[in-house]
């Protein structure tokens, strides 16, 4: 009976791999279309493998879990030659968006908590076109290195989140030399992630 057992566990295995391959749509198309429509566009886009099933995140208790039942990652550029947004869309697993929701405002605040001057980054929570909106932005976006500001976007309706981060260039290359022009150009960036979020279809 034992030797039995043991021979099922590799097919039970195959088994759980192909359910996991079997996408029979793809519902975050028309928002990733939706975004290439804009001023942003991405050059390529990379599907997460279907065998993904979570992500991990850091949170104070330890490590939390955000189910993930579709995404993709779009590097999304204006006008420069580098990219200027790192952008993660993602689709919960069914009923677990709420949860999803708890887990990642935690790991922001987590981050909101452990961050220091200069790279002084309270977090930001509102909601708009029906899409929650959470936000960490270093106020020196001249003078930071790496990701500028990450934001979080939840649209419960659709069980969707976006994560977006925001990337600062060499001095040279980018398309901003003001914190008041990269604030302008990450606004134009929200205003349309959040447009294609409420309405892929528009």
């Amino acid at each position: 009976m034992k030797h039995r057992c043991l021979l099922a566990i590799p097919a039970l295995l195959a088994a759980l791999v192909a359910q996991a391959q079997d996408r029979t749509g793809d519902p975050l198309a028309p928002l990733a279309q939706c975004i290439n429509h804009s001023e942003f566009q991405f050059r390529q886009q990379d599907r997460l493998p279907a065998h993904v099933t979570t992500r991990s995140v850091k949170l104070a208790t330890g490590d939390g879990q955000v189910s993930v039942a579709d995404g993709y990652r779009l590097m999304l550029f204006h006008k420069g030659s580098l990219p200027f947004v790192n952008l993660k869309i993602e689709r919960s697993a069914d009923g677990r968006f709420a949860a999803d929701h708890d887990t990642i405002l935690a790991q922001m605040q987590q981050m909101s908590a452990n961050s220091k001057p200069p790279q002084l980054v309270p977090l930001e929570r509102e909601t708009r076109q029906g899409v929650e909106v959470l936000a960490l932005n270093n106020p020196n976006s001249t003078r930071s290195s790496g990701v500028i500001s990450l934001y979080t976007l939840l649209h419960a309706a659709s069980g969707t989140v976006a994560t977006a981060y925001l990337l600062n260039q060499p001095p040279d290359k980018r398309e901003f030399t003001t914190d008041a022009q990269y604030q302008a150009l990450r606004d134009q960036f929200l205003a349309a992630l959040l447009n294609c979020m409420a309405d892929p279809a528009q």
